[in-house]
């Protein structure tokens, strides 16, 4: 019946014409598609060896980013609220066979607690090696923070995002603001001494890649407020707008500018943290137990020097899970919506066609973890040479794959900068940052400090009244 349809169009008058116009739209659809993927990661390091803490990695674009390290021969610590579920388990074990890669291991921390986060930071430093494989250092190469799309409730049309413990929630913090901007803090803040002693003993700078949502790009400077990132109207005392529950993207976009801010604060306050004592690093551990922040009791006792820790972010593009999530179309979502599913549904081919998919998401992560440093007056040459050198596994050969990628890429290699953020391969201007405060980067830093350490602060509180009853 087809060919004989087919015969019929093309006996017409108008049937070649028809046949023309077929593959024009075809070839139009596929054309958007191949844009639409975006960067491509043809970057490449020997990862053989070095130790990873991701999180997010077992949904979405962490998984995305997962998989090639393991295949790499990374030794990689997904970090899960639920690392005994049967689904993880069985994801893990089929990663690990895989890749022919058993240095996987999932590790119960939930970024939304930050007393989930305390336990962890704990047992990595008392028994860094514990249940890993035995001939690694005990040293971190680098933190990758991805979202769990499968964990963390998202804010999306008409739902407000879920509120944390009533501590945190007084401070204006979300489950969503909590996994994407205040726990990564936290943990950072915490592993801090166990990274400057990691990033002393490594080659290249110790990377901190923070994933940010692209709606960062719908935040202007009159609606940005470093002290109001949850639009907490609904607290006592807090003068705030109301939360835009049709619009979430912008509060998201809130969310993600403030993480940019974050990190590159980061990078101007660890700057002179490159040698650290071990008594010095001893001591603002036991302070961040006792809920200081260790970033100025590290600083304090470093040499002024420029630091090998690289904070950046890293922008994976609108995703199609970003889209289901706006529309809580989701069935798994405890916000879901039966209308919502269905405007999913109507809309999904423009969506396939325009959106992408974790793994189209995941380039951009991996390149920014993989490309080469933005190095002051090193010339073209001397660059060369050092990506050479870079490319060399533990034998001393010149890796094929890396090789391959290099002779056969004619793209002018990506280089990063400390703080900045990169989408598609490019490194992003934000042409906001001039429009704002000078000091706005600091006021993100000083109400997100201020939140982890008075919630360390009860926990530890909380801890010693249980131990003295």
């Amino acid at each position: 019946m087809p060919v004989a349809y087919a015969f019929d169009v093309l006996g017409s008058d108008s049937g070649w014409w028809t046949v023309t116009k077929g593959l024009a739209a075809l070839s139009l659809a596929w054309g958007v598609r191949t844009w639409s993927k975006g960067y491509v990661c043809r970057e490449h390091r020997e990862l053989a060896g070095k130790t990873y803490i991701l999180s997010g990695g077992f949904s979405g674009v962490g998984l995305s980013v997962l998989q090639p390290l393991a295949a790499a021969g990374a030794q990689v610590i997904v970090l899960t609220p639920e690392p005994l579920t049967p689904s993880v388990v069985q994801l893990l074990l089929l990663l690990r066979s895989a890749t022919e890669n058993e240095r996987l291991y999932a590790e119960q921390c939930d970024l939304a607690d930050v007393a989930s986060i305390r336990t962890f930071v704990a047992g990595w430093q008392k028994e860094a090696r514990s249940g890993m494989v035995q001939d690694l250092e005990a040293r971190i190469d680098g933190l990758v923070f991805c979202d769990e799309d499968d964990v963390t409730e998202l804010p999306g049309i008409g739902c407000r995002p879920a509120a944390t413990s009533a501590d945190v929630a007084g401070a204006g913090v979300s489950k969503y603001g909590m996994t994407r901007l205040t726990g990564r803090h936290a943990l950072v803040q915490l592993l801090l001494p166990v990274l400057l002693r990691s990033a002393a003993t490594l080659t290249s700078p110790l990377r901190i890649i923070n994933t940010v949502s692209p709606f960062y790009a719908t935040v202007t400077p009159a609606t940005f407020r470093p002290k109001d990132l949850e639009y907490s109207a609904d607290l006592k005392g807090v003068d705030a707008a109301p939360y835009p529950a049709t619009q979430p993207w912008i509060a998201q976009g809130q969310i993600a500018l403030a993480s940019v801010l974050l990190w590159q604060e980061f990078h101007k306050r660890a700057k002179s943290t490159t040698t650290t004592t071990p008594a010095a690093a001893a001591a603002a551990t036991a302070k961040a137990g006792e809920g200081a922040s260790p970033l100025a009791d590290v600083a304090a006792a470093a040499a002024a020097e420029s630091t090998p820790v690289l904070a950046l972010s890293a922008c994976p593009g609108l995703l199609r899970s970003t889209i289901r999530s706006l529309l809580c179309a989701s069935p798994s979502s405890p916000s879901f919506s039966v209308f919502g599913c269905a405007v999913y549904l109507f809309l999904f081919p423009l969506i396939w066609l325009f959106a992408k998919s974790a793994d189209e998401g995941a380039q951009c992560v991996l390149a920014v973890l993989m490309a080469d440093v933005y190095r002051e007056g090193e010339t073209l040459d001397q660059r060369k040479r050092r990506r050479d050198k870079a490319a060399r596994g533990p034998d001393g050969k010149v890796d094929a794959a890396a090789a391959a990628a290099a002779k056969d890429d004619d793209r002018p290699p990506l280089l990063v900068r400390p703080g900045a953020l990169y989408r598609e391969g490019l490194e992003v201007r934000l042409p906001i940052l001039g429009a704002l405060a000078p000091d706005v980067s600091a006021q993100v830093w000083d109400a997100q400090s201020k939140t982890v350490e008075t919630t360390l602060a009860r926990i530890v509180k909380e801890e010693k009244d249980a131990q003295a009853a």
